[in-house]
């Protein structure tokens, strides 16, 4: 599998709700231990917070869910470009009963908030899906308070090929090739550090996502009954750090 050259448009011709109910059967039988997993993570590293919080491209609202727990003195805010994905995640959550929760339609590359108004902001697989990732970034920097914590998480393009291979393997055919193109749309750590650098983010870690033991040990019954175990979380995934004991 080459992929040495980032590729620029992943998505193919379908319709939403078919798309929709693809990612909703994933996250519900794969991903819903990595929201668990980096909701934990941020409560280590953002500790207490105050204000409000927003997961950029929420999706379906997994990590919004995990957030509003960690945080109840948080008003966590998911935002997503698709109105239909919106709907989904504003019925899960009624359905759940979240209170400190709220859900929007927006573009990540023109968000609604004022400068230096949140105090968190967190994504997970979905940069790749951003048109003009510089864009959205200095959005971010423009959003963000002053001493704003960020947790941008996302897949990572050069994932040996035996990985992504064995993942795609556990999916369905229409997953199977999602994931794959995703694979394909995503960056590398020195692709993102560019990035951060010419928008200007200090004190902005780049880095493997590894998760600390005391997350590892939280999320223990939930990784030995996920078919994603064992998968080795720094290979996959890598992440964008600001915040607690990067400032």
């Amino acid at each position: 599998m080459d992929r040495k050259e980032r590729l620029e448009e992943e998505f193919e011709v379908g319709e939403e709700d078919e798309a929709i109910h693809e990612y909703e059967a994933l996250t519900d039988g794969y991903l819903h231990i990595t929201a668990s997993l980096i909701a934990d993570e941020i409560a280590s590293l953002a500790k207490a917070r105050q204000g409000v919080a927003v997961d950029l491209g929420a999706g379906p609202g997994s990590l919004v869910r995990e957030l509003s727990l960690r945080f109840p003195q948080l008003l966590v805010i998911g935002l997503d470009i698709s109105l239909s994905m919106t709907k989904l995640a504003r019925e899960r959550a009624k359905v759940e009963g979240m209170k400190n929760v709220a859900f929007v339609v927006a573009d990540v590359h023109h968000l609604p908030f004022q400068a230096q108004s949140l105090e968190v902001i967190v994504s997970h697989g979905a940069m790749h899906h951003w048109r003009r990732l510089d864009c959205a970034l200095e959005q971010v920097k423009q959003s963000l308070a002053e001493k704003g914590f960020v947790y941008l998480s996302d897949l990572k393009r050069d994932t040996p090929d035996a990985l992504v291979r064995h993942i795609a393997s556990l999916l369905n055919q229409k997953q199977a090739r999602a994931f794959l193109n995703s694979i394909q749309a995503a960056y590398t750590v020195e692709e993102l550090a560019a990035l951060v650098a010419a928008v200007g983010l200090d004190h902005m870690r780049v880095e493997p996502e590894a998760f600390s033991r005391r997350t590892i040990a939280k999320n223990i019954r939930k990784l030995k009954e996920s078919p994603m175990r064992g998968m080795r979380q720094a290979a996959i995934n890598l992440r964008l750090v600001r915040g607690a004991g990067t400032v």
